[in-house]
């Protein structure tokens, strides 16, 4: 299946490759800093990867993996997606604890955010976020996002709902990323 890349100033996001794996589960097994929970053992982490490498096989789209420009390795993901359980499709992220991550994490979450209009066809797009994760909050709001009091959402997540709005495209220039 091919999937698309996009493009930002300083990013690229692309669908996970199997290349990604190692990292990925590194990161959850070590990277609580982007986690709504605490890292996780080696068998959770790698309960987590599977769904989040394979959505794009059974659902036609997912998180990317967002890689800065000019780098191999992914400095996190971000994409929309829906896994299973959840009430409603939501845009998702983590991203590593990188000295770029809070500069980057917006501007990735953007362009899914987005791709999820766009590309997909969501006409809402939310966002759940752990109570406690303040971090998490902030991001949201930073990129226009507003906690949603009345949401039908998971009673252990706050809910934020992304403003919906058509951006310019800007087509990726064919580089492909790492």
């Amino acid at each position: 299946m091919r999937s698309p890349v996009l493009e930002t100033d300083r990013l690229f996001l692309r669908r996970p490759s199997a290349s990604d794996i190692g990292s990925l589960l590194a990161r959850l097994r070590t990277d609580a800093p982007r986690l709504a929970t605490a890292p996780l053992s080696g068998e959770r982490a790698l309960a987590q990867t599977v769904p989040i490498v394979c959505h794009w096989d059974l659902c036609g789209l997912g998180l990317f993996a967002v890689v800065a420009k000019g780098c191999d390795e992914p400095i996190g993901l971000a994409g929309p997606w829906h896994p299973t359980g959840w009430p409603e499709p939501e845009l998702g992220w983590l991203f590593w604890d990188t000295p770029d991550a809070d500069t980057l994490a917006p501007e990735a979450l953007r362009a899914a955010r987005d791709f999820a209009v766009r590309g997909v066809g969501w006409r809402e797009v939310v966002s759940l976020v752990a109570p406690e994760d303040r971090r998490s909050a902030a991001l949201l709001r930073g990129v226009g996002a507003i906690a949603d009091p009345f949401s039908d959402g998971p009673s252990e997540a706050l809910t934020f709902r992304h403003p919906v709005r058509i951006m310019p495209a800007r087509p990726a220039t064919g580089r492909r990323a790492a």
